[in-house]
Formats: C-alpha cells, structure tokens, sequence
C-alpha cells in the first residue's frame, strides 16, 4: 500500500509540477503543525489559502484538491460544513517521503532534516514571532522592552541564525520555517535600529538642553 501511495504521489507531482508540488507540501506542513487542532483531519481548505498566501502564493487549490481526492486517492474528505472542510492524507508518511525523493532529498538525509526541525521548534518562533512583532509596533521602548530585546538577541539570534543557514540548504523543503526565521531577523534589525534613533533623540536633547540655557542667560545679560 506504501508504495502505492509514493507511486501516485510521484505521478501527480510529475504531472501537475511546481504549483502541485507547493499544494501538496503546504498541506502537509499544515498536517505536521502541534499548533493547529487536528481533531476534523490533516488540513482544512481555509489553513491551506491561508499558508499560501503567506508564501506569497495567490492561488485558489480548491482544483488540485479535487484530484488529490478524486483521481490520485491521496486524501480523503474527513469534514464538511457550510463554514469549513477538512482533508486528511490516506498515509501521510509515504507522501512525505515521496515528496522529499521529488524535491531531490535523499533518504540518508531524513535524519539530519528531522534533526534541523526539532532545533526550529526548540526555539519557540512563534513566541519569538510575536514578541519581535509587538516590540517593533512601538513608537518607543521602554526599559523592560529593552532588556525583552536584548535577552532575545544575546540569547537566541545566533542559533536562529546558525538553523536558518542550515535550512537554507533544503530550501525547498524548509521554506515556511525559512520565512519564518527569515521575519524575526528583519524584526530584529528593525528594532534595533529604533532603539538607536531613539538613543540618538536622548543624546541630542541633552546637547541642545545647555546650549538653549547658556543663550537665554546671553540675552538676559
């Protein structure tokens, strides 16, 4: 049955190329994620537009879910609504093999690409996430943000970075969690930066403050 699955997986990828490739892998990313409830199946059609559109992918899958179900039996319809419906994958591990043979990764690698993830995960980046997006947000921060920021710079930014770099290796496989990494070091700069204006504006004041004080004395003499 295993090798059933990996053959029709490799079919459909062959036949239906990047954007079936990006479809299935994001579904399954979806089917992997311990953030999302998973008691009505794998995935469901609103995660699946909505991860997509965080790669930047404009895209209706409601087609190539279609033949995942209808012509390849790779997934199965586990619920329906008028508000949600949820797939789940007929044997999830043989289409995730398949896809990692598809996008060039061999089996020797698995461990090493298992091992990367569970250091992604160690890091808590969605907590990071938030943390950096509340941070940047701010007009100014505060000493407690500041010492929130720093924590998380001489705490964490060297291995996020050390995993990013890893992941960039398998760029195919790793691309949500690279987007992922990817936004917390942008965050990172763009708060550090405003914590220097900031240093800057306090500075400048209390240049300006002596000098305002030394003109008004000049004129009163």
């Amino acid at each position: 049955m295993s090798d059933l699955i990996k053959l029709r997986t490799l079919e459909f990828l062959s036949n239906y190329g990047d954007k079936g490739y990006i479809v299935l892998r994001t579904a399954i990313d979806i089917a992997l994620d311990p953030g999302i409830d998973h008691r009505l199946g794998d995935f469901s059609f609103k995660h699946l537009v909505f991860r997509l559109r965080r790669q930047g992918i404009i895209y209706n899958p409601a087609n190539l879910i279609r033949i995942l179900e209808k012509e390849y039996g790779l997934i199965e319809k586990s619920y329906s609504s008028s508000s949600q419906k949820w797939w789940s994958f007929v044997d999830l591990e043989s289409i995730r093999k398949a896809l990692l043979e598809y996008s060039g990764v061999e089996e020797a690698e698995e461990p090493r690409l298992r091992l990367l993830l569970i250091k992604y995960k160690s890091m808590e980046p969605s907590r990071l996430l938030n943390t950096l997006r509340r941070l940047s947000m701010k007009d100014s921060l505060n000493a407690i943000d500041k010492k929130v920021f720093r924590e998380i710079v001489f705490g964490d930014l060297d291995k996020i970075t050390s995993i990013l770099e890893e992941m960039m290796a398998y760029e195919d496989v790793f691309s949500k969690e690279i987007m992922t990494l990817q936004e917390i070091i942008s965050l990172a700069e763009r708060i550090a930066s405003k914590i220097e204006e900031g240093a800057s504006r306090t500075i400048k004041r209390k240049i300006e403050k002596p000098l305002m004080s030394n003109e008004k004395e000049y004129e009163e003499a």
